[in-house]
């Protein structure tokens, strides 16, 4: 990962403390500044306009959320047991796809779509969404390497699909007829058991 300058570190973590409590409309530049003690004209070396300090703080949300399921994956490869990594893996899944989540899912949505409306903005979510990929390939393979995930899948197709389940329960998070959670573990569950780590 590249190394961030002190300076837009710090404005990015003001932006990011804002938004936990502010929308994205609500965060003006003289908060920031106020709030960082950093001067404009440092903010504008940084960053070329306000907004583009606003959609690199987005896009850092955004990884966020997938790097805290890196981490806790990660985490459980010191285990040399199969069937006790896939009993931790089973508490991951919860971990990842609590219902407590549905904020941070609908920053992840509502990052895509800002980037769809900005062409600066997509080519950070590109340079950000390749690192994450990257990152839970490399896990996979690992699994693989073990003899611990199935051969006849591609380590990026399951970093893909990994992604694209947990972000998708956004889909029951705004119905009103909610999901049986527990029947929704059980199913991940079983797909990562009977088809990722399934190795016969």
């Amino acid at each position: 990962m590249a190394i961030i300058h002190p300076t837009k570190e710090a404005l990015i973590n003001v932006v990011l403390d804002l938004l936990k409590t502010e929308s994205l409309v609500e965060v003006h530049s003289e908060e920031v500044l106020h709030k960082s003690g950093i001067s404009k004209g440092s903010m504008y070396h940084h960053f070329e306009d306000f907004q583009d300090l606003l959609e690199q703080a987005q896009v850092r949300r955004y990884g966020a959320f997938v790097d805290r399921s890196i981490v806790s994956i990660a985490h459980l490869l010191v285990i040399k047991d199969k069937e006790e990594f896939k009993i931790g893996l089973r508490s991951v899944t919860q971990e990842i796809q609590s219902p407590n989540l549905k904020q941070q899912r609908l920053h992840r949505v509502k990052a895509i779509a800002a980037a769809e409306m900005s062409p600066r903005m997509q080519k950070y979510m590109a340079v950000e969404q390749e690192r994450l990929n990257l990152a839970l390939t490399d896990l996979f393979r690992e699994l693989q390497h073990r003899g611990w995930s199935n051969p006849k899948l591609e380590p990026r197709t399951l970093a893909i699909f990994f992604q694209a389940i947990t972000i998708g329960q956004i889909v029951n998070d705004y119905a009103d007829t909610q999901l049986n959670v527990d029947n929704w573990y059980w199913l991940l569950n079983s797909i990562m058991e009977e088809l990722v780590l399934k190795t016969e």
